[in-house]
């Protein structure tokens, strides 16, 4: 099914088949949550008031190694977005290749590391060639799902915060035509925070901003470089990262649901970043190094202080939101799903182990120096001895 006209944004406020629309938006990351719980959160997002899911899409993922891709299981990014299209979820797609999200390398497979002359987000030939052949391949599963195709795909952002790094001013067209040439028609988008929209935009792509406290400057800045477009807050941080060491960031729900008020009341769209966090499985979770001596790594758990915990669970700020968002819906939102099941369970007891210095024998490669972890493969796992 076609359809005439997608998301616009060509006045103060976007329009969705010519009609005005406002983007009550959310992120929740498919590779942070089990497939078999993807319906069950994004049903509770539904019941919330919102209306469109946010997802990055993770390249080192998707390709591990040079040239082997895995969209299946609990990676089937096409499955992701039929599901949201069927609960009657909107998507914002936010594809890289770099996404940040406190993920490892950002994103980037760490096999790029091998290249000992690499520049990562560059026009470095190395690094485009790379991006090219992974959207070959992501871009075609994509396309299909685009609003003007019958799909959810309102609108797909260009790079991530490119603000903030900004090595190269032919990069960001470099990703524009990288999308545009393989079939995306939809709105471009770039997100930044407020220093970052100095260098992050690309011109024919809507800037959006990021931040957490409202600053009326701020969102000024953004009217005056942006005149006569929608305003929108791509990453509302809802809550924060927590850091190996760190305590648990909370970000009160009072604090929250005063500045989500304020941006409403402003005409402004929003996604909140996170929705529901998730998890950093196996050893996917990045690490911090902005401001403090050394790089500390981001715990497991991706729970965020978000509306809905790690666990699915409902929070404060869960209500208070979807308090607020009813008011913007002509339509009573859906009735809340059932929280999930507990059950108690046995303790596991350990009865064997094999301790890493007793494994070194079976490893594939050996060196007598040290590499660096990017080099051996698996993930960026590597084991050291010394004396």
């Amino acid at each position: 099914m076609k359809r005439a006209e997608g998301l616009r944004a060509n006045s103060l406020q976007f329009t969705l088949e010519k009609n005005p629309f406002r983007i009550l938006g959310g992120s929740v990351h498919y590779f942070r949550v089990p497939r078999a719980y993807w319906e069950d959160r994004l049903l509770k997002m539904k019941a919330c008031g919102i209306n469109t899911l946010t997802t990055y899409v993770p390249w080192n993922l998707h390709e591990p190694e040079r040239g082997v891709f895995d969209f299946e299981d609990e990676l089937d990014l096409e499955a992701y977005l039929r599901l949201a299209a069927s609960l009657g979820l909107w998507v914002i797609l936010r594809p890289g290749p770099y996404i940040c999200a406190e993920w490892d390398l950002g994103g980037l497979p760490s096999w790029l590391l091998r290249d000992q002359n690499m520049k990562l987000r560059t026009t470095y030939s190395g690094f485009t060639d790379a991006v090219n052949s992974f959207f070959d391949k992501v871009i075609k599963k994509i396309t299909p799902y685009q609003y003007s195709q019958g799909g959810p795909i309102i609108a797909v952002q260009v790079e991530n915060e490119y603000g903030s790094y900004a090595k190269d001013d032919k990069y960001m067209p470099f990703i524009q035509q990288a999308l545009v040439s393989r079939g995306i028609t939809e709105l471009l988008l770039t997100s930044d925070n407020k220093d970052g929209l100095k260098l992050g935009g690309v011109k024919g792509a809507l800037e959006t901003i990021n931040f957490q406290k409202l600053n009326i400057n701020e969102i000024k800045y953004l009217d005056d470089i942006q005149p006569q477009k929608p305003k929108m807050v791509m990453e509302y941080w809802s809550g924060w990262f927590d850091l190996w060491g760190g305590l648990h960031h909370v970000f009160t729900a009072e604090d929250m649901i005063l500045v989500v008020t304020e941006i409403l009341k402003m005409d402004m769209s929003i996604n909140l970043y996170m929705f529901h966090g998730g998890t950093n499985f196996g050893f996917m979770n990045g690490a911090f190094a902005v401001g403090i001596p050394a790089p500390k790594p981001m715990v497991t758990s991706y729970d965020y202080d978000a509306p809905l915990s790690e666990a699915g669970d409902y929070t404060t700020k869960y209500h208070l939101l979807r308090n607020l968002f009813s008011s913007y819906h002509n339509q009573p939102l859906p009735k809340l799903p059932s929280p999930p099941e507990r059950r108690a369970y046995q303790a596991v007891v350990v009865q064997q182990h094999l301790s890493l210095w007793d494994s070194l024998h079976s490893t594939e490669q050996r060196s007598v120096s040290p590499v660096r972890s990017s080099t051996p493969g698996e993930g960026g796992l590597a084991q050291r001895q010394g004396t």
